[in-house]
């Protein structure tokens, strides 16, 4: 009777540890993939306020953005210009503008 306890004990501890070490593994490669997505995003908007950032332009159209921020989805991108501190216009032909909030005051 001891000896089933304790095989029991045993096995319920093996079991434990080797569910916990499992559960481990899965967390940081979630966490990893969670922090170099979160790198991504961040990094895209610091570009996006660059290319939006050119004396050149006060406005960018997004088929030009997109062609030089790629990777993402539109309404991804769109989060992301948004996040990067820009806004949206539209040009007398409907074509999509994006521009940065500081540098577009004049046109709200």
């Amino acid at each position: 009777m001891l000896q089933t306890i304790m095989t029991s004990i045993v096995t319920s501890l093996l079991t434990t540890l080797g569910l916990l070490l499992v559960e481990e593994r899965r967390f940081k490669r979630e966490f990893d993939m969670d922090r170099d997505s979160a790198r991504t995003e961040f990094m895209a908007e610091a570009v996006a306020k660059q290319l939006l950032n050119v004396e050149k332009w006060k406005q960018r159209s997004f088929d030009k953005i997109q062609q030089r921020l790629g990777g993402f989805q539109p309404d991804e991108l769109r989060k992301i210009l948004v996040r990067a501190g820009a806004v949206k216009f539209e040009d007398k032909a409907g074509e999509e503008l994006w521009g940065l909030l500081e540098r577009n005051k004049d046109s709200l």
